[in-house]
């Protein structure tokens, strides 16, 4: 069985990773990210930490390969839920455990807004677009991108693409509507992060007249696009977001920080 986090760092001697003075490396205890360049949750993750200047190592679990089922994977995460995510020896799986982590260890103040109402706010949001969003832009996502990379011969269920789209239109309107200054409850915070994994994804899958026909939806996430990094660091954590060409060649970017 192999060590699904033995690469980058990690995979280097661990005399390799000190200074000549005995030091240690910053990157000794490099966070190490397994994800999918497809996967929302994923994305999730990776602009959690350029927001909050964490640096990770990423590696991909092969969603069109089924490689979440493999046994290498389940030894570290058991219901094969992605992603993975190991500082040292600690491990921690899912986007709300890792995401929570990586905040945690984070620059800056939290990205949950420190206001009661908006703080409620922003967690209906996000539980609407994990209820009412992500499980149809997964649909989209398996129909038209992983299916076909796992399998020449894919046929897509167009009844079941169809029915996504169709799904997506209430709560697009919804969100459309909700946005009435900058981002999507006032100040930028982890609601926009959860929205602009599952926009990009559609955007990337060739869905982006869902966006570009809501105009305050458009707007919103040009200015994602622009968005300097939360924790003040010279990084825009949009551009570390897949193409569909990286999805299709299985890469996701390391998370680097820049300087302030």
């Amino acid at each position: 069985m192999s060590d699904l986090f033995h690469f980058g760092s990690a995979a280097k001697p661990f005399e390799s990773q000190t200074e000549g003075d005995g030091e240690m490396k910053k990157n000794q205890y490099m966070m190490q990210l397994l994800g999918f360049p497809g996967d929302p949750d994923t994305l999730k993750v990776m602009l959690t930490a350029a927001e909050k200047g964490i640096e990770a190592e990423t590696a991909v679990v092969d969603m069109s390969a089924k490689q979440q089922d493999s046994e290498d994977y389940r030894k570290i995460s058991p219901l094969g839920i992605l992603p993975a995510l190991k500082e040292a020896n600690y491990v921690v799986i899912g986007e709300h455990g890792t995401c929570v982590f990586v905040e945690g260890k984070g620059l800056g103040t939290f990205l949950a807004p420190r206001n009661a109402a908006i703080l409620a706010d922003q967690n209906y949001w996000i539980d609407i677009g994990r209820t009412e969003v992500q499980p149809h832009v997964e649909t989209l996502m398996q129909e038209l991108v992983i299916g076909p990379m796992g399998d020449a011969g894919y046929a897509a269920d167009n009844a079941a693409v169809e029915a996504a789209r169709a799904a997506l239109v209430t709560p697009l309107d919804a969100l459309n509507a909700k946005i009435a200054s900058e981002y999507i409850v006032g100040d930028f915070c982890y609601v926009d992060i959860h929205f602009t994994a599952y926009l990009h994804l559609l955007s990337v899958i060739g869905e982006a007249e869902m966006l570009n026909s809501r105009p305050n939806v458009k707007g919103w996430l040009e200015k994602i696009k622009t968005h300097k990094s939360y924790s003040g660091q010279d990084i825009i954590a949009y551009d570390l977001l897949p193409s569909l060409e990286d999805i299709k060649s299985k890469t996701l970017a390391d998370v680097e920080c820049g300087e302030f």
